[in-house]
């Protein structure tokens, strides 16, 4: 009997859309394992590689918000679709790519792909839940998101060094989970049936009135630098152990990926009945200062800490998504979901620009010292949340979507 009150807690069309979520992000992480192998082959410095990792974020930002205000007009399925056909485009031009234009066209339509589904995506499997698991489905999204990030440089390292053609297997083999993953989606019903006048189309933060200061100043910068750290560990951090630890299997480049991105998805095991808030605040700070390994890597030549590092990071930097996802799936109701996690999920894209600064200074003074400005970097984003967010973020408001719609409720620390 438990068995089966488990297993009803989540539906069949959250689950497939956890299956379609997780697909597509390993398509944008794919790319981790092969950096040094691209600047080696193209003649690429640091601060290109990184450009390179980056340029997604130029569309991910500008479509997830159009796309969260479109989702909540139009249906989630009209918006997730076609996102997932364009990262099935972006894996075939990488598949193909023979020049550096290539790259970046794939990274330009990864972009739009991710920014058209993910925090629509997102939405779509709390949409799903039923009404007093809306918070479970929340936090499963958060770990689907981070599995299917963490699997796309591990799988893709593999394949890189064992595969017959290093710039070109990960994506073959992505191609093939990308039609699983629009099977998923096609089978799930739509949850959002479109209005008969949804009036004038208007872009619309969907912060909740009276929490935006809040959110702004607590959760917003808490992801921006939760994604600040990982990008770095996926961009500049594979080439630092590549050139100064001299390590030249891609199977463990592409676990330090593995290890920052897909332990995330421990974290809502982790964290079960911890404060959202709480969450957020243990995972910023302690993340920022963990990332100091990095550097202590390089004064005694060991992978095996930066390894460590990365897996420590990618279960603390779980707490940080858990606490997002669950604030995001709580305090808004049905139609505003789509916006809000966009939101979310743009702060955190957000975070990346950042590494291209950080290659342009890695060419300049070295990896070592720049890898140490970025953690002094990550330490004081972390401290504005803990000491200025939290006091502007006191609590978490539930929207209430059965009866009483518009009487909400605190959640009490």
């Amino acid at each position: 009997m438990t068995t089966t009150h488990r297993e009803s807690r989540v539906t069949r069309g959250s689950w497939l859309a956890l299956i379609g979520m997780m697909v597509l992000t390993m398509g944008t992480s794919t790319i981790t394992p092969l950096l040094p192998v691209y600047r080696s082959h193209f003649g690429l410095s640091t601060a290109t590689v990184t450009l390179l990792f980056v340029t997604y974020t130029v569309t991910v930002v500008p479509t997830m918000l159009i796309a969260g205000n479109l989702s909540d007009r139009l249906g989630r399925k009209k918006l997730m679709l076609p996102a997932m056909a364009l990262m099935t485009l972006a894996s075939l031009t990488f598949a193909l790519a023979e020049s550096v234009p290539m790259l970046f066209a794939g990274r330009v339509l990864q972009g739009l792909a991710i920014g058209g589904f993910l925090g629509v995506g997102a939405a779509f499997v709390v949409d799903h839940a039923k009404a007093d698991n809306k918070a479970l489905a929340a936090a499963l999204a958060g770990v689907f998101f981070r599995l299917g990030f963490g699997l796309g440089p591990g799988l893709a390292g593999i394949a890189a060094q064992y595969g017959p053609s290093p710039r070109h297997t990960p994506f073959w083999g992505h191609i093939a989970l990308m039609v699983v993953g629009i099977l998923a989606i096609t089978a799930a019903s739509e949850t959002l049936v479109r209005r008969a006048d949804p009036g004038p189309f208007r872009i619309r933060i969907g912060v909740p009135e009276g929490q935006a200061a809040g959110f702004l100043t607590f959760v917003a910068p808490a992801t921006f630098m939760m994604s600040f750290v990982e990008g770095t560990f996926l961009s500049v951090v594979p080439i630092f152990v590549f050139d100064t630890l001299g390590e030249r299997n891609l199977a463990i480049l592409g676990g330090i990926g593995f290890l920052t991105l897909a332990l995330g998805g421990l974290a809502p095991f982790l964290a079960r009945g911890m404060d959202p808030r709480r969450a957020i605040m243990f995972g910023a700070m302690s993340s920022a200062v963990l990332s100091l390994l990095v550097v202590a890597s390089s004064k005694v030549d060991s992978v095996a800490l930066v390894l460590a590092a990365s897996a420590l990071i990618g279960v603390i930097n779980g707490f940080i998504l858990f606490g997002g996802t669950v604030i995001c799936g709580l305090i808004v109701p049905l139609h505003e979901r789509g916006k809000l996690m966009s939101v979310l999920y743009m702060c955190a894209y957000a975070g990346t620009v950042p590494t291209v600064a950080l290659g342009y200074m890695a060419d300049a003074i070295g990896l070592t010292k720049t890898l140490l400005v970025f953690s002094l970097a990550a330490i004081a984003i972390a401290l504005f949340v803990v000491i200025v967010g939290r006091r502007l973020f006191p609590g978490v408001i539930v929207h209430r979507e059965e009866h009483h719609a518009h009487t909400p409720a605190a959640v009490p620390e």
